[in-house]
This record gives structure tokens, C-alpha cells and sequence, in this order.
């Protein structure tokens, strides 16, 4: 499999039309807008693009659209710990760590890829952190109309796991809100899930949350323990890491410096919400 070229108008059209994307969407951008000026106590970004990203997530059905918008909100608004975002600056050492990060090269189905490797972890980085910063990053990555269209994948390299110092990153209430952003209240298409040296305790972790997971979400969850070829039947060799058994040569420092300046976006981000 060949690194995937962004620029094909095929692979866009069968996109489109796998979630009944109309040629013009501008009725349904109207349609979306006037259900949020009737939330009388939301501010929401009212702009196309925005309208757009959530009208994708849903497959262009309107009112499934404006109820993701209203649970991208009500996150904020019942959780502001955890949801309300910190900015990248103030995380700048833990980003330059490889913990977390995006690949640079789409899989061949023009999905994005995120990497999360536990031994990049730095002490004193909570699971609250990982979570926040997480969540800076979908915020990010979903601004992009061709993430919009194809989603994204998340690899989870838990090799280096110590339970008395990583047993954090395996709590089930995280997971919980975790699933909860995937499934209810963030305008992403989630299309995998691959779990690397995982260790046992994970699977009690999912056998908790498997059936809060609707069936498409559950046969998107893999576990390669330490079969790289498992995990290559699904993403190329050709865009991994040398540590996953890929051919890339990859420093994450560089994605982290491009992720540092979205700060200006971030924050405006912060304006919007319910007040009630």
C-alpha cells in the first residue's frame, strides 16, 4: 500500500456520498444554523465551516447534527475540569516528549493517524493532562475538510507499562469519558482503534466499557499486543514508525511546533459555550 495522495477527486466523491454529502450543502448549513439561534442560551460559532464539520459527523442528517452540537456544548457545561481547554504552551515540554502526537502521512484511506506511547510519558503527567491535551488535538485535526471526510485512527503503544506508575492511564472513568467524546459529543468520524503491548488489566478495562459501545464502534477496537503484522494489516508499514516495525523516520518535535501555533485558535474556542 502507497502513502495516500489527498488531491484525488475519486476518493472525495465516494466520501461525499457515503455520508450523503449534496452537492450544495448550503440548505443544510441554513437548516443547522436557524436549530442553533433557537438555543436560546448557546453562543456558538455560527460560520459554514463549522456548520459543516458537525453536518459530516452526522451523515448531513440536520437534527442528529444540531443534537452533536448541543453534547459538544453540554460537555463543556457539565464537565469544565476536563473540557474546558488549557492551551499548548503551557504543555509545550509534555508535547515535545513523543507522548502524543499525529503522524505526518494519511493511511490509505485518507484517515488521520494518532500515536500515544506510554514510555514517552513524563512524571508528573496526569491522565487528566493526557485527556485535555487529547482533546486539543481533535479540535485541531477537525478543522480539516478532508479529516471531516474520513476521519481518524488512534494507536495506543502501552510498552513500557508499569502498573504502581501508569495504572492511571488504565481508569475506567476516563474510558467512560473517553467513549462518551467518541461516540456522543465530538464531530469526528473515530474509524479504529489499535491497542500495541497492551496489558492484561486493559481488557477487565474494556469488558467495562464494551457494552456502553455501539456495535460499529466495538468491531473498530483491535488488540496487537505484540504483532506488528497484525497491526500492518490495517496501516501500511510504509507510514509507521520504525518502533511499530514501519519504515518512517519520524521526530514528533516536529508535529509539536505546528500544534503550538494553533494556540490563537484554541483560545478562541473558549468563548463559545452555554450560559444558563
Amino acid at each position: 500500500m502507497s502513502q495516500f495522495q489527498i488531491d484525488s477527486s475519486d476518493w472525495k466523491f465516494k466520501l461525499q456520498k457515503e455520508i450523503n454529502e449534496p452537492s450544495d450543502p448550503r440548505l443544510a448549513i441554513d437548516e443547522l444554523r436557524t436549530l442553533i439561534k433557537g438555543d436560546i442560551f448557546l453562543k456558538s460559532r455560527m460560520d459554514d465551516a463549522f456548520m459543516l464539520k458537525f453536518l459530516r459527523a452526522r451523515k448531513f442528517q440536520v437534527n442528529k447534527a444540531f443534537k452533536l452540537i448541543q453534547n459538544y456544548f453540554e460537555a463543556k457545561e457539565k464537565n469544565p475540569k476536563l473540557f474546558n481547554l488549557t492551551f499548548p504552551s503551557k504543555n509545550k515540554v509534555f508535547l515535545e516528549s513523543g507522548t502524543v502526537f499525529m503522524l505526518p502521512h494519511r493511511d490509505q484511506h485518507g484517515r488521520e493517524i494518532y500515536v500515544f506511547r506510554m514510555d514517552k510519558v513524563l512524571p508528573g503527567i496526569s491522565i487528566e493532562d493526557v485527556f485535555k491535551i487529547n482533546l486539543m488535538i481533535l479540535e485541531v485535526i477537525s478543522e480539516h475538510p478532508d479529516t471531516q471526510l474520513a476521519g481518524m485512527i488512534a494507536i495506543a503503544d502501552f510498552t513500557g507499562f508499569k502498573w504502581l506508575k501508569h495504572y492511571q492511564y488504565l481508569s475506567p472513568y476516563y474510558a467512560k469519558k473517553s467513549a462518551e467524546v467518541v461516540q456522543e459529543s465530538f464531530p469526528l468520524r473515530f474509524q479504529g482503534f489499535h491497542f500495541i503491548n497492551e496489558p492484561l488489566y486493559l481488557y477487565t478495562v474494556y469488558s467495562i466499557m464494551k457494552p456502553f459501545l455501539k456495535e460499529k464502534l466495538r468491531c473498530r477496537v483491535h488488540f496487537h499486543g505484540s504483532n506488528f503484522n497484525s497491526l500492518h494489516k490495517y496501516i501500511a508499514p510504509n507510514i509507521l514508525p520504525t518502533y511499530f516495525d514501519g519504515n518512517l523516520e519520524f521526530d514528533p518535535i516536529t508535529w509539536a511546533q505546528q500544534f503550538l501555533s494553533k494556540e490563537q485558535y484554541l483560545k478562541e474556542l473558549g468563548q463559545y459555550g452555554y450560559n444558563r
